[in-house]
């Protein structure tokens, strides 16, 4: 038989009980981020994070806005390489610019052949160089639309 609990819960009233908690307000100084201190902080981010050969395709440049900096991807590997580390590279850089709103956009300066859109024109010249009695077919068949 377990014995009743002869306690229970009380709580006393303290002389703080009507206060409410304080902060210490800790000021960071941030100075402006420049060009060089990017491009520094940016080889210094691959070096500690393993990422030197990633890191060294893309050059960083500082963006229109304040806290914004931008890198053009040259090729499809860079860009897709660069989002799986993007989230350690930006704390990183966060951590030593001391900018905790820093952000990273990425211009794609490669054409994706996907994204490649032809005309129903080009797609018949592609095809007569390929085949040039597709010409004469189209000679005999002058109503159907290739």
């Amino acid at each position: 038989m377990v014995p009743p609990l002869m306690g229970g819960i009380s709580i006393k009233a303290t002389q703080d009980a009507g206060k409410m908690p304080t902060f210490q307000h800790i000021e960071v100084e941030v100075k402006p981020l420049t060009e060089e201190d990017l491009t520094a902080y940016w080889k210094e981010a691959g070096e500690k994070l393993g990422l030197q050969e990633l890191l060294s395709e893309g050059v960083p440049k500082l963006g229109e806005k304040q806290g914004c900096f931008e890198v053009d991807a040259q090729s499809v590997s860079f860009h897709e390489e660069f989002k799986q580390h993007k989230i350690n590279v930006m704390e990183f850089l966060r951590g030593k610019t001391g900018m905790r709103m820093l952000d990273c956009k990425v211009n794609p300066l490669f054409v994706s052949k996907d994204e490649v859109i032809y005309s129903p024109e080009d797609k018949y010249k592609a095809m007569v160089e390929q085949n040039p009695q597709l010409a004469e077919l189209r000679k005999l068949f002058p109503i159907i639309d290739y």
